[in-house]
Parts: C-alpha cells; sequence; structure tokens
C-alpha cells in the first residue's frame, strides 16, 4: 500500500504526464503529417506512424488512469482532453482508411 502522501500526488502526477505527453503526441503528429517521403523513405515515415499510435494507446491510459482518480474541474478537463485525442484519432484513422482504399 502506498502512502497517504504519494497518493495525494499521484492524480495530479498523471494529469501532468498527461498533459505533457498530450502536447508532445500533437506535435509529432503535425510533424509527421508534413513529412514527405519518396521510395525507400516512406518506410521510416510509417515506422514513425506505427510508433505514434503505440503513444497514442499508451496516453490514452494514462488519461483513463487519471480520469478515475482526479476530482473537480481537472476531471472536466480530462474529460475534454481525451475526447479532443480521441476525435483526432478516429479522424486520423479515418483519413489512412479512405487513403489505402484509393
Amino acid at each position: 500500500m502506498l502512502p497517504p502522501r504519494l497518493m495525494q500526488l499521484a492524480p495530479r502526477v498523471l494529469a501532468a504526464t498527461y498533459a505533457v505527453g498530450a502536447l508532445a503526441l500533437a506535435l509529432s503528429g503535425i510533424r509527421l503529417w508534413r513529412t514527405y517521403c519518396e521510395n525507400f523513405g516512406c518506410i521510416g515515415v510509417g515506422i514513425a506512424w506505427f510508433a505514434w499510435t503505440i503513444g497514442y494507446g499508451l496516453l490514452l491510459l494514462v488519461a483513463a488512469i487519471a480520469l478515475r482518480l482526479q476530482q473537480g474541474r481537472a476531471r472536466t478537463m480530462l474529460r475534454m482532453g481525451l475526447g479532443v485525442q480521441v476525435v483526432a484519432g478516429v479522424l486520423l484513422l479515418g483519413y489512412w482508411v479512405v487513403r489505402s482504399a484509393g
């Protein structure tokens, strides 16, 4: 069992981790979106998108845990951030499906 002081700190640490991770995920996603590839370089971009997807999933997990521990206004902010993240992920997935089909 964790000490009470650590239990009080855990929701804040998780929320801060989610905020920093979401910013990093958004910036790296924008950078990858704008990356031009040709021939063999496209494999590297595909690997980078795969790594981005793993980060996306891990960040969803952090957000879900943080959401369960938070209360009050912080919980509302986390819920909004999580909603934006899910919408962005669905839009990117939809774009990928359309581009792959065409």
